[in-house]
């Protein structure tokens, strides 16, 4: 869903670290850019207030379904990106080719329900439990980080008119992972079963470095 809380903010954030001068000069050398990433569908703005430097500010968003398996469930669920992001880059060359540093700010979760993989049973630490004794097995997964550090590298026209980006970079944040079960609520040695399947789903779906790959087109007034 869109936020335009997310959106203002990214917007805004940039003005923050630019001098009263180099912000003046900014709104002199724009770009608009859509284009799609690992973060989802997106948009920004770009501004170029020097010959080395620039910053930009987007929002992304987008839903997809997924499984993730561990050794004796199956997870099903999707994953959502709701984000925006501000970076500042360094252009070395004084080209298209950047250096970039940010923030990424917002969620990306996955809300995922668990069903056996074989024999109509869950196996939880050694331990096996029919469906009946689970009931409904239901995970979430998140970055845990609503502010993420972001570094890249990328290309971004700088000529007037139509031209491209391309990005790769990382995403530096710590992973959450929730898990739970309506049966079986009260024992004990069944929360502490599933407190290892927990573990195992955390493994498997951990994105504290997530990658990101995008690539758009630009348009420079």
């Amino acid at each position: 869903m869109f936020n335009p809380a997310l959106l203002a903010l990214a917007l805004a954030l940039p003005a923050t670290v630019l001098a009263p001068s180099a912000m003046a000069a900014a709104f002199d050398d724009l770009s608009v850019g859509v284009g799609v990433s690992t973060l989802g569908y997106g948009v920004d703005l770009n501004s170029q207030f020097s010959e080395r430097f620039s910053a930009s500010a987007g929002y992304n968003a987008f839903s997809i379904g997924g499984d993730e398996d561990t050794d004796d469930v199956r997870y099903q669920g999707d994953l959502k990106f709701n984000n925006a992001t501000v970076k500042l880059s360094w252009h070395p060359l004084a080209g298209g080719f950047q250096v970039s540093a940010g923030v990424v700010v917002g969620d990306i979760r996955a809300a995922v329900t668990g069903s056996p993989r074989a024999g109509g049973v869950y196996e939880f630490n050694g331990v096996q439990y029919t469906a009946a004794d689970v009931g409904q097995l239901r995970g979430r997964v998140e970055i845990k980080d609503t502010v993420a550090p972001y570094l890249g590298l990328g290309y971004r026209s700088r000529g007037a008119g139509l031209g491209f980006f391309a990005e790769i970079g990382v995403i530096s944040a710590k992973t959450a992972v929730q898990l739970s079960a309506t049966g079986l609520a009260a024992d004990p040695q069944f929360q502490q079963n599933l407190e290892q399947e927990r573990r195992q789903l955390q493994d498997k779906a951990d994105l504290s470095l997530y990658p990101v790959l995008g690539m758009g087109l630009t348009y420079r007034f």
